[in-house]
């Protein structure tokens, strides 16, 4: 499933990003450098397809290489972490993007299946990691449902007594209240 990115949209994701404040290191649409752009796409982002279009790049180099950080395209988030592998999760496949505080901060993907694909480690050596995955996260919303509300995830249900995984923290259990960290479980 490719995101078809209407002028609306893009300007609800472009309004998105600038609401979270000044980000160093991330480019939107056509604002991104072809070489930065070469270098993820080379790195980590190698089965692009040419039916996605890049929304956001994340550099999280040192010295400005962009082959480590993230891509967000209208089908999937790439991303790699210094001395890994490269990752990618669709979009549709997403439930929840958490944030793990600490010295690297995380973002954890969780997806559909429950797996926790791959942590994307951001360096917060400037205070921005919080404020770069929420536009992130709110941003992979407004993909599953642009007609919707940013920061509203795309639902998916389960039945009272079903067995899920919680959006919050990934725990398994009914379907409800996570008892572990609170948030929803379905």
């Amino acid at each position: 499933m490719s995101v078809v990115l209407t002028e609306d949209l893009r300007q609800r994701i472009a309004s998105n990003f600038m609401q979270h404040g000044a980000l160093a290191n991330v480019f939107l649409f056509d604002q991104i450098p072809q070489k930065k752009l070469q270098n993820a796409t080379r790195s980590f982002a190698r089965g692009m397809g040419s039916d996605e279009t890049v929304i956001v790049l994340y550099d999280d180099t040192v010295f400005g290489s962009s082959k480590e950080g993230f891509i967000l395209t209208t089908r999937r988030l790439y991303g790699k972490n210094i001395m890994e592998r490269g990752m990618s999760v669709e979009i549709a496949d997403i439930r929840n993007v958490t944030l793990e505080p600490g010295i690297a901060p995380e973002a954890h993907a969780h997806t559909t299946t429950g797996i926790l694909k791959k942590q994307l480690t951001v360096s917060d050596s400037n205070g921005q990691s919080g404020m770069l995955f929420n536009a992130l996260r709110d941003t992979i919303s407004l993909l599953q449902n642009p007609n919707g509300v940013p920061g509203a995830q795309a639902q998916n249900t389960a039945a009272a007594g079903d067995t899920v995984r919680c959006d919050g923290c990934g725990a398994v259990g009914p379907a409800g209240t996570c008892e572990y960290c609170g948030s929803p479980m379905r």
